[in-house]
């Protein structure tokens, strides 16, 4: 087994092409999540995600490098959706040890928009413990803290293209899910694993959590 302790606090090392190093206001937040840390097989994907396909394997990962910004504005496109996320249930207890099991798995659908016509579905996904980049996630206090800018759809949450005000479902089970701090572990990890640049802060249209799956 492979111990891993304080992994939020691990130096900031991106496996897509988000770029490294924390500046100006992150730099306070260098306290979170300072109790949380693993004890990971990596052997193999837990058995438990047999059934579904890991967000790795598909076009989502680094989906958002495929379009970089050249002149400081956001682009676009493409855009990454998330729905119908299903989290465990143990992760919303207060009871539970901040530590991350093999097979803590998180389930979803998601949906990639290529440009405003040209979208790709993708059902039964998995993102499970192991698979996550051992990195600072810091960053994701900033990201929520910010509504979605420019034109959105309000209050209504769909797949897009046009995202909703929000960036995450206002939902109790999401808001225990962040207080108990692995939220913000796993949606900084959704974000790095797409591709997104957490030093770019403008960048704010291209992903988003539609909802919870009841």
């Amino acid at each position: 087994m492979t111990h891993y302790r304080s992994l939020l606090l691990l130096p900031f090392v991106l496996t897509g092409c988000a770029t490294t190093g924390m500046q100006g206001a992150l730099d306070s937040l260098n306290g979170l999540g300072q109790s949380i840390g693993t004890s990971l097989s990596q052997a193999a994907t837990p058995a438990s995600a047999a059934n579904y396909n890991s967000l790795l394997s598909t076009p989502l990962h680094n989906a958002l490098c495929h379009n970089l910004s050249t002149d400081g504005r956001a682009p676009e496109w493409p855009k990454v959706v998330i729905s119908n996320l299903q989290i465990p249930a143990d992760q919303m207890t207060l009871t539970r040890s901040l530590t991350l099991k093999a097979s803590d798995c998180i389930r979803f659908d998601a949906v990639l928009w290529h440009d405003a016509k040209r979208s790709e579905r993708f059902s039964n996904l998995s993102l499970c413990a192991p698979e996550l980049p051992k990195q600072s996630n810091n960053f994701v206090l900033t990201w929520m803290s910010f509504s979605i800018s420019g034109k959105t759809s309000g209050q209504v949450r769909g797949d897009g293209p046009i995202p909703p005000y929000s960036k995450l479902p206002s939902d109790p089970a999401m808001e225990r899910w962040l207080m108990n701090q692995f939220g913000l572990y796993y949606v900084g990890s959704l974000l790095t694993l797409v591709g997104y640049d957490p030093n770019f802060t403008v960048d704010d249209r291209r992903f988003w959590i539609r909802n919870i799956k009841g």
